[in-house]
């Protein structure tokens, strides 16, 4: 039996590239940078996020705390994606990654909430390579941050108003109703 562990810990991870096009809102996309295993095997990568109000800078990676759990409501940091090495390198890897798609990513035990970002907030996106020193304890290297701030309002098509729908609805349905009404008096009249 051969086991492959670190030397050292990973490399640091590069920073995720914003994907030019829409304000991000309740989602942004960007690409997920390699991650390097010439230091040794490496076990699993995580997409790591920080949520903050506006203006609030991003956190260094020396602030991400090791044990960064799920998304759960109200948390500032959580684990929006966890993969293996192998998954990560073959499949997301220099792909677009959709933050906030509401996705769950399941490593077995445990499910990762891809959580929709918050308009108005700022977020800090960090990608963490986690491997296994020689004593078995892991070791992790966190890359810089990429910045994300999301817009105050939901985008809408150019001349169009949210609140078109909820005064548009309740006018339909009244029309139906009058419309239905007035049928059934013209045939209770005609018999």
């Amino acid at each position: 039996v051969i086991i492959w562990t670190l030397t050292s810990p990973p490399r640091t991870p590069a920073t995720p590239s914003l994907v030019a096009g829409e304000e991000p809102t309740t989602t942004a996309v960007f690409v997920l940078p390699t991650v390097d295993d010439s230091n040794g095997l490496i076990r699993y990568v995580d997409i790591i996020v920080h949520r903050a109000a506006l203006g609030v800078s991003s956190p260094p990676p020396s602030a991400v705390p090791s044990n960064v759990a799920p998304y759960m409501e109200g948390t500032v940091w959580y684990v929006a994606a966890r993969y293996s090495y192998t998954q990560y390198e073959a499949a997301v890897a220099g792909s677009q990654f959709t933050l906030g798609n509401g996705l769950v990513v399941s490593t077995g035990r445990v499910a990762y909430i891809n959580a929709p970002l918050q308009p108005g907030h700022s977020f800090s996106v960090y990608v963490r390579a986690v491997g296994v020193d020689d004593n078995g304890e892991e070791v992790a290297s966190t890359g810089e941050p990429l910045r994300i701030v999301t817009s105050e309002q939901t985008s809408t098509a150019p001349g169009h108003s949210e609140s078109a729908g909820v005064i548009i609805g309740p006018v339909i349905a009244s029309v139906i109703c009058l419309l239905t009404i007035i049928a059934h008096i013209m045939i209770w009249r005609h018999h």
